[in-house]
């Protein structure tokens, strides 16, 4: 197996987007934005595989996807934050439980062991399928926006207007 890193620079609706992109052909791949707003990500794997093709133009669709999920995020804010910091406080609380049952882990045997890895996994699920909920409760749209896209978006957001005021 290898992987294949490479730049990549596109246009979406006239604005120059740049990125780093690993491929593990052709099936894997991972994009990290680096203009205009560095730090976006996505990645993604296709069970059936792709062609190289298919794959360059997925990965430039999803930085024009990325573009547009920061705009959203600039425009609406406010509401963006509140779903942060509610996801976040419900994201700690579940890292605590996450946190004890791998420490549990350490003298379990193994039929306790294989139990444990299940509470982990449910709990990792239950952190994500909240993140979605709360995104329809506060009725933000596109649902497949990920916390690490809106992570590192508001905190892009709040780097420029701290900017800004010195």
């Amino acid at each position: 197996m290898k992987i294949e890193t490479f730049k990549i620079n596109t246009l979406y609706r006239g604005i120059a987007l740049e990125g780093n992109c690993r491929i593990i052909p052709y099936s894997t791949y991972s994009v990290i934005m680096e203009k205009p707003y560095k730090g976006l990500s996505k990645s993604a794997y296709f069970h059936n595989g792709f062609t190289m093709e298919n794959i360059m133009g997925r990965i430039k669709w999803e930085l024009g996807r990325l573009y547009e999920q920061y705009q959203d995020i600039l425009y609406d804010y406010d509401n963006y934050k509140r779903l942060w910091t509610e996801w976040k406080q419900y994201d700690s609380q579940l890292r605590t439980l996450i946190e004890e049952a791998i420490a549990l882990k350490e003298e379990a045997d193994a039929e306790t062991l294989a139990f444990l890895d299940l509470h982990i996994g449910m709990l990792k699920r239950d952190v994500i399928e909240r993140f979605y909920e709360l995104m329809e409760k506060y009725g933000i749209k596109p649902l497949s926006l990920s916390p690490s896209v809106l992570e590192t978006s508001i905190g892009l957001i709040e780097k420029e207007f701290c900017n800004r005021m010195l």
